[in-house]
């Protein structure tokens, strides 16, 4: 128990400490100056979280092996310096990098919406009183946008906890692992749900710590305060600006996207398209059934939250925003004891896609609830009078005023909830009926099995559907918050 216990609280701190260096320097340099690539770059930075952990962990391992490109390459051409790169790299503290560099796209987001909405009297004050621009970053920008930064690296905690096909391949003890481990190759039911319950008590402790400290630091920026205009860099600045944003575009997402491809080219004579193609389906299916029930679900609590101003709904809510911060494994595991110990028949709701797909609303419907949570809350009550006033109908006060008005926060919920789904591993593998796969988890079956060439088509494909719609997803949030204009 100790051992899990100091694997993950290590591999949360490493993984914590890189995102925060990749998310928050691009996030600022891209917020705060103006550069020619800008545009490109705030759109790139997001990207990375198109490739899931687990895959981004086995195409590390296999570019950093013996027989993978960077170490053929020393051997040929500097074979003097090859016994330097000559190591084993399946080690904790290259997973955390590895790793961060996936899940960083959480901390830049929620920074670079933070720091575009801070107001210019904070940046004036600090320039009138002679303080350099690096320590006004350090002691007003950072200290105004904290909330912002501990709810991006609360989720990036949360998905290093659930993380499971990474630390696995890794051979990294965490309590997902331990829990995969006891109950798959040891049926040690015993085992996996104490530390299902341990796993649990650090999430709790870490889902109230979150919470108390954004309740004790708020920051909101006035209407008639300005935003901060993003300046024209100076010519000795692009270097550094340049390097932060790119170290983060090229190693999390163009250096594996070109071996991924590279893979690809190797074995495509040997790909199955049909199979491909029923994974891919298989893959959006399920996706696609469990977010439109997620949406539905938060869309219609939202609205009777509103219109009924009850405090039951919001400690619904409250509840809700705990799931997300329960592991896959854990709730996984919960459900296979629930089903087999009802009157019921397991056979029926064990191995069966109704189970599945309980499982993933359970563990994705905070994630849906978050955005329309926030722009329902932003918008007047006078809203909802005027429409009473008027005589109107719940069912017409949505559809002539709530919807309308929050149409962009249910398209992005049900972009972020759809690509999340798609990536999702450790529900999939303990829930999957039989027979029946999908693209993440025929990756990880290849990956774990050395045949990473072989998932390299699947891979690929997680990322293309996760690209697109990130894309999307960014090009709403830009227009929300109205990120490429200097105001």
């Amino acid at each position: 128990m100790l051992g899990y216990s100091i694997d993950t609280i290590y591999l949360v701190m490493l993984v914590s400490f890189f995102s925060l260096i990749f998310g928050v320097i691009p996030a600022w340099f891209v917020s705060a100056n103006d550069f020619p690539t800008k545009n490109s770059y705030d759109i790139m930075l997001y990207l990375p979280l198109a490739i899931p952990s687990y895959i981004m962990a086995f195409t590390y391992s296999d570019i950093l092996s013996y027989t993978g490109p960077l170490q053929v390459f020393m051997r040929k051409y500097l074979p003097e310096y090859s016994h330097f790169f000559n190591h084993d790299y399946l080690q904790i503290e290259i997973l955390g990098v590895i790793m961060a560099l996936s899940l960083y796209p959480y901390i830049y987001t929620a920074c670079r919406i933070s720091f575009s909405l801070i107001g210019s009297n904070y940046i004036d004050l600090a320039k009138s009183l002679g303080i350099s621009p690096i320590r006004t970053f350090f002691k007003v920008i950072i200290p105004i946008s904290r909330v912002s930064i501990f709810s991006g690296l609360f989720l990036v905690i949360m998905e290093v906890l659930n993380e499971y096909g990474a630390v696995r391949y890794f051979g990294i003890n965490t309590f997902t692992s331990g829990i995969f481990r006891s109950w798959n190759s040891m049926q040690d039911v015993e085992t996996a749900s104490l530390l299902a319950l341990v796993l649990f008590a650090f999430v709790f402790v870490f889902f109230f710590t979150e919470r108390i400290l954004n309740s004790k630091f708020k920051f909101n920026y006035t209407p008639n305060t300005k935003k901060v205009v993003a300046k024209r860099a100076k010519s000795t600045d692009y270097f550094l600006m340049h390097i932060s944003c790119l170290v983060p575009i090229l190693f999390g997402f163009v250096i594996p996207l070109i071996f991924i491809i590279s893979n690809i080219v190797y074995e495509f004579s040997e790909i199955d398209f049909f199979r491909v193609l029923e994974l891919t389906s298989n893959t959006v299916l399920i996706s696609l059934i469990a977010t439109f029930i997620i949406i539905l679900i938060a869309v219609y609590f939202q609205f009777i939250r509103r219109i009924l101003r009850d405090t039951k709904i919001s400690l619904f809510n409250e509840t809700v925003s705990l799931t997300y911060a329960i592991p896959g494994a854990v709730i996984s595991l919960a459900l296979i004891i629930m089903a087999t110990s009802t009157t019921l028949n397991s056979q029926f709701l064990v191995g069966s896609f109704s189970l599945l797909i309980y499982a993933y609303v359970m563990r994705y419907m905070a994630v849906g609830i978050s955005p329309l949570k926030s722009s329902f809350e932003k918008h007047p009550i006078s809203y909802d009078d005027m429409a009473l006033t008027l005589g109107m109908s719940p069912l017409k006060q949505f559809k002539k005023v709530h919807y309308p008005i929050n149409k962009s926060a249910i398209a992005v919920a049900f972009l972020i909830t759809f690509v999340d789904i798609i990536k999702e591993l450790p529900i999939t593998l303990i829930l999957s009926p039989f027979n029946f796969s999908t693209l993440s988890v025929q990756a990880y079956q290849y990956a774990i099995d050395e045949m990473i060439p072989k998932s390299a088509i699947y891979s690929l494909l997680i990322i293309v559907l996760g690209a697109i719609l990130l894309i999307f997803l960014k090009i709403i949030v830009n227009r929300k918050v109205d990120v490429f204009k200097n105001q």
